[in-house]
């Protein structure tokens, strides 16, 4: 077993998925192994997980029954019994690797078998576990390099498909070595060639070379199983390069296989061969998860990222059937070389229907239930209303949102406590929840959503007058003061009437604000009022971060025939990153606020995107 450092930690063996989205090195076994693992997790976005929650989701994503605490003192001696009663000795890599001499059959890097190819295979393809594989380890492949090269004048005569008569009666190893180019990139674990047991069918990995019949292609399949049994005849089960595959009872995500040395691996139940794709620009600006990224924020690195975290998937499987597609709907060898594997992949899961399509709304459609159809900037959208906690619950229990939430996020419970919040009552958020959130309704409408942009909000719902349409140009201004009452800069203006209080829509489980004294002005200096200034500010500052919110009942106002909250403490996000709108103010502020360190409460809607 290979030892674990946090000075020099050793290469993984191969990546974990875990339920929430992290991705974790393996290292080996031990306790100790596991613990280094969930200190190099990778969660798309990178975020930490929580130590002890890191260590039991590892245990429980290898079958081990119980927590971390259970796997050190009873699951690993159990691992380590395992392995001396089935005679395992030290720990090593049993698949064709690049330190591999090459071999004249390419059975090495990048043509496979992988890990990974063996890992879908067993456990998420449909066929039983096979006993033993073919996996190539200490077959001196220089010997067949050179009896190739002795061979070769010999074994001409032997190539398909105009030697295949002749090749019905010679000696598998003329054969082989006389075809040995249709071996290229048919190694895997699709069809029963590295499987212990008869070979009667292949899986065909040629795609565009062979030609475009069916008739033609079914005779190259042969060919490529006569190669295969030819190969098959030539390294028996018997010999080298052929390794065991064991079971650990009562775990169905783990197996050990062992080489006839002593020497052991391991595979496991949604293994990666690699760390997930490094995010790009775009979604690490995002620092959302690839599920919870709408269509109209997803870019190439995000879909390689999507297709990395999709779990229970046979990668191979679906890699061979979308490549046979690409050709079936009459692209060329030239647009392939053009196109990357990640697109190919994701062409043939929305051609099949396995991945859902979000498309823009038809001219003429109607707007689905919740929605309203309104005329804005000189174009028609459906708008929804402000989405409720009823619907993000529906979210959250669907998809497992939290557990993926950015961590750093301000608590999505306290603007949302179910014990005080009405499922009816509009959602507090983040743009990230929001987002999220968008995600999830376009895969239940097939539809691309969005959130409104400031401009379409601002249309929608006008400043509540030119002097706070004055102030979005400054910083957000009830930061450390409460609002001046409407109509003037004091409570009374020149005639002594009494001004009206700028209304609020926000109850707070802490007071927000201290109350005036004498030491702490009532309103701030008339010259720097727009200007927050924590110096004689009345700003109160919570312990217990953040404080809880609830609406007022009566905040509810309409507006080109939709309904708003009118209040300066409450808001709706846009489209423009970090961006939010209201009656009496808009501009910018932290992505993972719901707006409690600014004293507000932002809410949103969304809008099904149009041509």
């Amino acid at each position: 077993m290979q030892q674990t450092s946090d000075l020099n930690p050793p290469a993984p063996i191969a990546w974990l998925l875990l339920r929430d989205g992290h991705a974790i090195p393996i290292t080996g076994l031990a306790p100790d192994d596991f613990k280094a693992a969930r200190r190099r997790a990778v969660q798309a976005p990178e975020a930490s997980l929580q130590h002890n929650r890191g260590l039991n989701a590892i245990v429980d994503r290898l079958d081990f029954r119980g927590d971390f605490g259970d796997y050190s003192r009873r699951h690993w001696p159990q691992v380590q019994a395992f392995l001396r009663d089935h005679r395992c000795g030290a720990w090593r890599n049993l698949f064709p690797s690049d330190s591999w001499d090459d071999a004249p059959f390419y059975f090495a890097p990048p043509f496979g078998p992988t890990r990974r190819m063996l890992a879908d295979r067993v456990f998420v393809g449909d066929r039983p576990v096979p006993s033993r594989v073919f996996l190539g380890v200490d077959v001196d492949w220089r010997v067949w390099d050179d009896r190739a090269r002795e061979l070769q004048l010999e074994s001409l005569s032997l190539t398909f498909p105009q030697g295949a008569a002749r090749a019905a009666t010679a000696p598998p190893e003329l054969i082989l070595i006389a075809n040995r180019h249709d071996l290229l990139g048919q190694w895997d674990f699709l069809d029963d060639g590295l499987v212990a047991g008869d070979v009667r069918e292949v899986v065909d990995r040629t795609y565009h070379a062979v030609p475009r019949s069916k008739a033609e292609r079914d005779a190259h399949a042969a060919q490529v199983l006569a190669v295969v049994r030819a190969f098959r005849a030539v390294f028996p089960e018997t010999g080298p390069g052929w390794v065991d595959l064991l079971r650990l009872d009562g775990n169905d995500r783990l197996l050990f296989l062992r080489a006839q040395d002593g020497t052991w691996d391991l595979i496991w139940r949604d293994l990666r061969a690699e760390p997930p794709p490094s995010p790009g620009a775009v979604p690490s600006h995002y620092s959302l998860h690839p599920d919870d990224l709408p269509e109209l924020l997803t870019g190439e690195q995000d879909l390689a990222r999507r297709l990395y975290f999709r779990r229970d998937v046979w990668d191979e499987h679906e890699a061979h059937l979308a490549e046979q597609h690409f050709y079936d709907v009459g692209h060329t060898a030239q647009q392939r070389r053009m196109t990357s594997n990640d697109e190919i992949r994701h062409r043939w899961l929305v051609d099949t229907h396995r991945l859902p399509v979000r498309k823009a709304v038809s001219a003429g459609a109607s707007p689905p239930p919740g929605f309203h159809a309104v005329r804005v900037l000189e174009q028609t959208l459906f708008v929804s209303d402000l989405i409720t906690v009823g619907e993000y619950q529906v979210m959250l229990a669907e998809t497992g949102y939290l557990d993926r939430r950015t961590p750093d996020s301000e608590d999505w419970h306290r603007a949302n406590d179910p014990a005080e919040v009405p499922p009816e009552a509009p959602v507090g958020a983040t743009w990230h929840d929001a987002q999220a959130f968008c995600a999830w309704k376009e895969r239940t409408l097939g539809l691309q959503l969005r959130l409104p942009t400031l401009a379409e909000l601002r249309a929608l719902r006008p400043f509540h007058s030119q002097h706070y349409e004055h102030l979005s140009a400054h910083d957000f201004p009830w930061e450390n003061w409460p609002p001046r009452p409407l109509g003037g800069l004091g409570p009374n203006d020149g005639d002594g009437q009494l001004r009206t209080p700028v209304p609020s829509a926000v109850i707070w489980s802490e007071p927000r604000f201290h109350d005036p004294g004498p030491d702490r002005p009532e309103l701030p200096d008339p010259g720097s009022w727009t200007v927050s200034s924590h110096s004689g500010g009345r700003k109160h500052w919570i312990e217990d971060f953040p404080p809880r919110a609830l609406w007022r009942h009566d905040a509810w106002t309409e507006h080109g025939g939709l309904r708003f909250i009118d209040a300066w403490d409450a808001y709706e996000w846009a489209q423009e990153q970090g961006q939010i709108s209201g009656r009496f103010w808009e501009g910018g502020i932290g992505v993972d606020s719901w707006g409690a360190y600014k004293n507000v409460k932002v809410g949103f809607r969304v809008v099904i995107a149009t041509p």
